[in-house]
């Protein structure tokens, strides 16, 4: 099923002004109303699970009407404003505006059972973003603190397998001038790109992943995206006269997830769920990000594991963005351990915490040494020095 569907109706209005003059001249203008529409599916797994009154999820990052976009999911409301018994959901604006952006949106819940029979629990509201509500980490954007109540869930049908999948609907409204000019189509590059990879349309390079596999690719894909390959495809290295290269220091699965990223400019699908496999294939794939040089995607996996934190992983996690210089995730993960003493003695007695002691001692002495109580004396979360 697809993600994320896109359109664009167009609607068009007339408008007259009459200036008088010793001759009378009509002048008319015309101006058209283009609706983009777009849906996005989020699925939630390990609903149960979700049980810190801070948990929020938020979905991959979609695209309609020239904005990006993501949803934001409250298992348990917002703080305590809905005490637990309410999940929250939000759409939120990602991309910086100028101006005011008009949507109609809603949010629904999709009955897993039988999804054709309609959502349930549907919402639908009309809102305008402003440029103050972009680009601003404390607005969590425009939505409903009162989404679902959390005692109705398991009678519902949209509870599965412990897994909910939210449906996002969107109408973003748009004015513009109609001047007579050639209507050009958004750009649809990302799904060319997609169709070189799943076709294998005339791959010219042979990527063998240690001894278990091996991937048909576009020696320029990879080179336009990668500084590092692009030395070794482009530049004086011996791997620029092959046809094939080995790469025996990264997992498969990562590899090819890698690969997708380079291909789609996003991840796939699966990765916008928040489970023990997908934190895990985060946490690789920032490494071969961090290996390859494909910066945005680190930054990517960097916001996926800080959203991801819990008692027994954030140990594991901190070790891993202290050893690749990952200064967001740090400053994440020092800000969770630090929220509160019964939290940081719980996380002092997990396995990753023990990990993060033998690698960087000088990290755990620092973070010991200010307690939950001298939080607020460093806003960032930062801490200088390293093992």
């Amino acid at each position: 099923m697809s993600s994320y569907l896109l359109g664009i109706v167009e609607f068009f209005s007339r408008s007259c002004s009459l200036t008088r003059s010793p001759a009378a001249v009509v002048t008319r203008k015309s101006s058209s109303l283009v609706v983009h529409a777009g849906e996005h599916l989020f699925k939630v797994v390990g609903h149960s699970k979700l049980t810190d009154s801070n948990s929020r999820l938020t979905s991959q990052t979609f695209r309609v009407g020239g904005h990006d976009w993501a949803i934001l999911y409250y298992p348990n409301g917002v703080g305590s404003i809905v005490d637990g018994q309410f999940s929250s959901v939000f759409l939120k604006l990602v991309s910086t505006i100028d101006t005011k952006v008009t949507t109609s949106f809603s949010f629904s819940l999709q009955d897993l059972a039988s999804p054709l029979t309609g959502d349930k629990y549907k919402t639908s509201s009309t809102r305008k973003f402003l440029p103050s509500m972009t680009g601003n980490k404390k607005t969590s954007g425009s939505g409903w603190l009162e989404f679902v109540r959390r005692s109705d869930l398991a009678a519902s049908g949209c509870l599965e397998n412990d897994c909910i999948v939210i449906r996002c609907t969107i109408l973003v409204h748009t004015c513009v001038e109609d001047d007579g000019s050639v209507k050009v189509p958004p750009s649809d590059l990302r799904k060319d790109t997609h169709y070189l990879l799943e076709s294998g349309l005339n791959p010219d390079l042979t990527v063998r992943v240690g001894s278990s596999k091996s991937f048909k690719v576009h020696g320029c894909m990879l080179a336009a995206r990668s500084p590092v390959f692009r030395a070794q495809l482009c530049g004086s290295m011996t791997e620029s006269k092959r046809s094939s290269i080995n790469i025996d220091d990264m997992d498969a699965e990562a590899f090819e997830v890698l690969l997708y990223y380079i291909y789609n400019d996003c991840l796939p699908e699966y990765m916008d769920e928040t489970t023990q496999e997908t934190t895990n294939m985060a946490q690789h794939l920032l490494v071969a990000a961090d290996l390859y040089s494909v910066d945005r995607l680190k930054l990517i996996c960097e916001r996926k594991l800080s959203e991801a934190l819990a008692v027994n992983t954030v140990g594991f996690i901190l070790d891993l963005a202290e050893q690749y210089r990952c200064q967001q995730l740090k400053a994440h993960c020092i800000k969770y351990i630090q929220l509160n003493a019964e939290r940081m003695r719980a996380i002092e007695e997990t396995e990753g915490f023990g990990q993060l002691k033998h690698n960087h001692p000088l990290l755990v002495r620092q973070i010991l040494r200010m307690g939950p109580q001298r939080r607020k004396n460093n806003k960032n979360g930062e801490i200088t020095g390293t093992s």
